[in-house]
């Protein structure tokens, strides 16, 4: 996936980059920008040495945005439903007088934000951020802007 964005400032190796949400994104919530938003701010990496006030085309590699979102959505879903399914069984077979179903969400519950915790901490780590974070590849010129990447491709 390639973006167009403005460098509004460096940070050691990396850079603070603002993209224009372009017509063909959806609303699927990925990039945590909502309708009413018209920009994103990211970090990315700056091998090329973009300043401040340029114009870059930001890359991230299609495969490393499915394995953020599994890492984001994924693995916390993955908790709730076996948490949940876990915590049914063993509350039922154990006769402890428990609600079975009510034990078993509120349970689900729990291994949800347990799961976001895990995540964040690994994340404020670093182990997540190189990994998967965008790659400024490109300084491009004004009149190279007026098209996004996804309109050339469209033809427009």
């Amino acid at each position: 996936m390639k973006e167009i964005g403005t460098v509004k400032a460096l940070k050691g190796n990396n850079a603070e980059v603002e993209i224009k949400r372009n017509s063909a994104c959806g609303d699927c919530g990925a990039c945590h920008v909502s309708k009413d938003q018209s920009v994103m701010l990211t970090t990315a990496k700056n091998p090329i040495n973009a300043h401040s006030g340029e114009t870059v085309e930001v890359e991230m590699q299609f495969a490393n945005v499915f394995v953020a979102a599994f890492i984001m959505y994924g693995i916390p879903l993955l908790a709730f439903i076996l948490g949940s399914c876990v915590v049914y069984y063993l509350v039922g077979a154990l006769n402890i007088g428990w609600d079975q179903v009510l034990t078993s969400f509120l349970t689900g519950i729990a291994l949800t934000a347990v799961a976001y915790l895990v995540i964040r901490y690994f994340d404020r780590q670093g182990r997540f951020n190189s990994k998967y974070q965008p790659v400024i590849i490109a300084v491009v010129e004004k009149a190279e802007t007026i098209a996004t990447p996804m309109e050339k491709r469209m033809g427009n």
